[in-house]
């Protein structure tokens, strides 16, 4: 009998078929875990509860950096995302660029979470936003315990944008429809940048960077016990990775619901060189890099990790 191991991932075109069984890791029974991706990420960092699991890629590093030796990761990057576009203030509110939130209360769901470090390396390198400058609020607990510049506040992120109780927030998941349509249009709050897809793009153009959000680890002891399986598991999850991609493009059936999502992953081709989701160590090093310098400017990494550090050695050369 296959040796079972508990796996827990959010379902995306990246991961379906490895928790449907409609793909299977060689040697190996997966048992397909239910949870938020939220209660994954804390499960997962807090416990090691899971064999597989995908994982923050803020928390992964700042516990690696803390001597936590209970995790390893392969460069299997579940969630990567602009977030240029999840900057949220009200309808009614003058600003219209983040160099205008000088001053301002902002507000996260949660300090160290990989979307919020982004965004504000992102307000000290692209807009001119020194630490310090807007007031930091957030609306749940750490998940790795870490000392941050920001007053922890009681209720719902949306309602203190909503009441005024901040300026702005970023919020990784889109704001409820009562408040903010599917249009994007009309509601109590909007988006901070006009034009945002097209700022988002610009910002690839110039930099090269499409954020990780998310990677994929593996307790360390599984893989102690499996020395083959983060390889065979990185090669299995590239080929379902890349077969989804191929999907996308598939003209006879849509395998979305969005009646223009050809055009987009053609023009996103365009941009990105045909490597619209990058997987592996060495194409995604010199990023991982720099998020590690934002999160020292956050005061939230103790010191640099190396290659060998982040990722098991059986695929530092994918």
């Amino acid at each position: 009998m296959d040796p079972k191991l508990t796996i827990a991932m959010s379902e995306s075109d990246r991961t379906l078929k490895l928790l449907s069984g409609a793909r299977r890791l060689p040697g190996f029974e997966l048992d397909a875990q239910q949870a938020t991706v939220e209660q994954i990420f804390i499960n997962q960092v807090s416990e090691a509860m899971y064999d597989i699991s995908e994982l923050s890629l803020a928390s992964y590093l700042i516990a690696k950096a803390g001597g936590d030796k209970r995790l390893t990761a392969i460069p299997v990057f579940l969630s990567r995302s602009f977030r240029h576009n999840a900057i949220y203030v009200r309808a009614d509110s003058p600003w219209r660029h983040p160099s205008e939130l000088k001053g301002r209360r902002f507000g996260f769901p949660e300090f160290q979470m990989t979307a919020a470090v982004w965004i504000r390396g992102m307000f000290r390198e692209e807009w001119g936003i020194r630490e310090g400058e807007p007031e930091w609020f957030t609306f749940r607990p750490e998940r790795v315990p870490v000392n941050i510049p920001a007053r922890l506040t009681e209720g719902d992120i949306f309602e203190a944008l909503v009441e005024g109780r901040v300026d702005a927030i970023m919020s990784a998941r889109r704001p409820p429809e009562k408040i903010f349509p599917a249009t994007g249009e009309g509601g109590a709050i909007r988006r901070l940048i006009p034009n945002v897809w097209d700022e988002e793009r610009a910002y690839y153009d110039r930099t090269g960077i499409f954020p990780i959000m998310h990677l994929v680890s593996l307790k360390s002891e599984t893989a102690e016990r499996y020395p083959e399986l983060p390889k065979h598991l990185y090669e299995l999850m590239l080929g379902i990775k890349n077969e989804g991609v191929a999907g996308l493009l598939e003209t006879i059936k849509n395998n979305t619901s969005d009646p223009w999502i050809w055009e987009s992953v053609e023009r996103a081709s365009r941009l990105m060189n045909d490597d619209i989701w990058p997987y592996g160590a060495q194409a995604n090093w010199e990023q991982i890099v720099k998020f590690m310098g934002y999160l020292r400017e956050d005061g939230l990494l103790k010191r640099d990790l190396a290659p060998e550090e982040v990722f098991h050695s059986s695929v530092l050369n994918t």
